[in-house]
């Protein structure tokens, strides 16, 4: 068999695999058996709340891939007992963990649902509609990075956004295009002086927001509201401002930037996360590039081209481009920071 068919048998064999991965994120069987352990398919189903046959599919499914173990593979399909591994517990059922990748299976099926709009896009141009909310709402995918490792190792690498942080009088951060509104919450977790105001296009998100803060007892200092981030009358003077992996899906990224510029006080900053990919473009590339252009086909570009006159950005945001958005908006300075984020590169714009 050619290569080529082989590498797209084994995209098809992961490509399902991710659909199998959303089904058990959406149903929480990943949850019960990690926290209710070994289970046969009519423990798990009634632990759930869900169908056996289906679910003795899924862990058959799981158990053939890896995935899930069974204590024994002879037994009757009724009476096999299905174990997570203890190493898949922190990947599949904590999503507080740095290493949680279970969300991808909901990042997958929600890029499919537009396909076929997205088919029309390519010939009419446009974009295809925006997606509900429903049914399972947007993927928390950097929820436990925010979490673990924003205001723990990224932003205190920064010394002068840290010490700022940190001193007084207490400094304000503005959280553009917050999402779920976890960078905001991990910000004013690490430096319990600041007020933080998250800012997003999605009424959602910003409801989903609100939640999270009360939750994690931090609605006295950190607030949503929904706010277009290219609103050159966006209130308040901030020290910090703040646009985490959101920028390249901007349909005005320059208005953005002047918005956020506009927002600074005196020797405040603005502090962009976006892709981490090559300088310019090679072929082949690293998977790092691979990742960044398939999300920029099926999701980052369409979300950015149904507006006149859209920068059409995609997720592949080389540095030079985004020092070009900078300058254009009025920064004197960009400056790439030297920290260690994964898939993520860090700069700082000042005036």
């Amino acid at each position: 068999m050619p290569a080529l068919a082989l590498r797209l048998r084994a995209h098809t064999i992961a490509a399902l695999e991710l659909c199998t991965i959303y089904l058990g994120e959406r149903l929480g069987l990943y949850r019960a058996l990690a926290e209710g352990g070994p289970a046969t398919s009519s423990e798990l189903a009634g632990r759930t709340g869900t169908v056996e046959r289906y679910v003795r599919e899924w862990l058959e499914h799981h158990a053939a891939s890896g995935l899930l173990e069974v204590d024994d593979p002879a037994a009757g399909p009724l009476q096999r007992r299905y174990r997570m591994p203890p190493e898949h517990v922190a990947v599949l059922a904590d999503p507080d963990h740095v290493h949680y990748q279970a969300y991808r299976g909901v990042e997958a099926v929600r890029a499919a649902r537009p396909l076929p709009e997205l088919v029309e896009a390519f010939r009419n141009g446009g974009a295809p509609p925006p997606l509900p909310w429903e049914p399972e709402g947007r993927a928390e995918f950097n929820r436990a990075l925010f979490v673990n490792l924003l205001g723990t190792r990224w932003l205190p690498a920064i010394p002068e956004v840290d010490r700022r942080l940190r001193g007084e009088p207490p400094a304000r951060v503005a959280d553009v295009a917050c999402g779920t509104g976890w960078s905001s919450i991990a910000m004013a977790g690490a430096y319990p002086r600041i007020t933080v105001d998250g800012f997003d296009l999605d009424a959602d998100v910003i409801a989903a927001a609100t939640g999270n803060a009360g939750r994690a007892g931090l609605a006295g200092r950190v607030r949503f509201a929904v706010v277009d981030a290219a609103d050159p009358d966006l209130p308040g003077r901030y020290d910090l401002v703040t646009i985490f992996e959101a920028l390249h899906d901007m349909s005005r990224p320059v208005e953005a930037l002047a918005a956020a510029r506009a927002m600074l006080a005196e020797g405040g900053s603005v502090v962009i996360a976006d892709e981490r990919v090559e300088d310019v473009f090679t072929a082949p590339a690293p998977d790092r590039d691979q990742l960044a252009y398939g999300w920029s086909v099926v999701s980052c570009l369409p979300s950015a081209m149904g507006e006149p006159g859209t920068a059409a950005t995609g997720a592949v945001l080389r540095p030079a481009t985004l020092a070009g958005y900078a300058e254009a908006a009025g920064f004197r300075h960009t400056e790439t920071l030297p920290i260690d984020a994964g898939d993520w590169r860090f700069y700082r714009l000042t005036t």
